[in-house]
């Protein structure tokens, strides 16, 4: 049975960023280390950081001294306040494709445009963005109708090209003034392209991530339209020996925030069936 990778798989640049300045932070400890919320959304990296004292909290109001590390996904405007305010030590980890989505949000809401972000509003990266504009923003996933004379669009990093396009396009004619910002992460868009096109190859796809990772949810639902035989996988004890009965070639893609040694495990795994 032939394994195949994608080539682009484990950390992407803002993930990678981001275990690089806890990591190091780790390294020089004198205080203890926070994080509102997981870090990156990969179950298995979150807990070997918390083995290495680095505690993920949901409470900003929980943490009275040490060190507080921004999440890649952004932090609350409320959040920040608070930690100003206790003047903690912060490492702001926050990805800079998010930033740039707050960055683009904050000027249309600014000149007068009412924003849509597509994406999913229950994720942190949506939450965050809405925070910095007092929650005044419209999330979509789907295409809607909107009433305004100026509509401004961004896009969560991790939302799919073509959901973005279809919202995007269904607006257009709705408002006097249409602006739209294409903030999806290049390396989504990489990882999802280099996916779809190893499916149409294989007979088995595995993707390998958190079953909370908005970007490896996507992967896999873009990877299932090209081969219906798609399983997400957190890691290699989610395999099913039946799984590869009569398989030739099985594809590997991992999402953004999937470690390399998960990946490592997963294919050393499929070797044994």
């Amino acid at each position: 049975m032939e394994i195949v990778k994608a080539k682009h798989m484990g950390f992407c640049f803002g993930v990678r960023r981001a275990i690089n300045m806890v990591e190091k932070e780790v390294r020089g400890k004198s205080r203890r280390i926070y994080t509102l919320g997981p870090i990156i959304h990969n179950p298995q990296m979150v807990e070997a950081l918390e083995k290495r004292g680095v505690i993920p909290v949901d409470d900003v109001t929980r943490i009275k001294e040490g060190v507080v590390v921004y999440r890649t996904h952004g932090i609350r405007r409320g959040e920040e306040s608070y930690i100003q305010q206790r003047n903690l030590k912060v490492v702001d980890a926050t990805c800079p494709f998010v930033k740039n989505v707050r960055k683009r949000a904050t000027y249309l809401e600014k000149n007068g445009y009412t924003l849509v972000i597509v994406g999913d509003g229950n994720h942190p990266e949506v939450k965050s963005v809405l925070s910095y504009l007092n929650n005044d923003g419209i999330v979509l996933q789907k295409p809607a109708s909107v009433s305004a004379k100026k509509i401004g669009v961004v896009s969560q990093t991790t939302q799919d090209k073509d959901t973005f396009y279809a919202v995007a396009q269904a607006l257009i004619g709705q408002a006097e003034e249409l602006r739209i910002y294409d903030t999806i992460c290049k390396s989504t868009e990489v990882r999802q392209k280099e996916a779809a096109d190893l499916a149409l190859t294989t007979d088995l796809m595995l993707i390998v991530g958190g079953k909370n990772s908005a970007n490896t949810t996507k992967l896999y639902d873009v990877v299932k339209k090209m081969q219906p035989n798609t399983f997400h996988i957190e890691t290699e004890k989610d395999l099913k020996a039946e799984w590869f009965s009569g398989m030739k070639k099985v594809g590997i893609a991992g999402g953004a925030s999937t470690p390399d040694f998960i990946i490592d495990l997963v294919e050393r795994r499929i070797n044994h069936f």
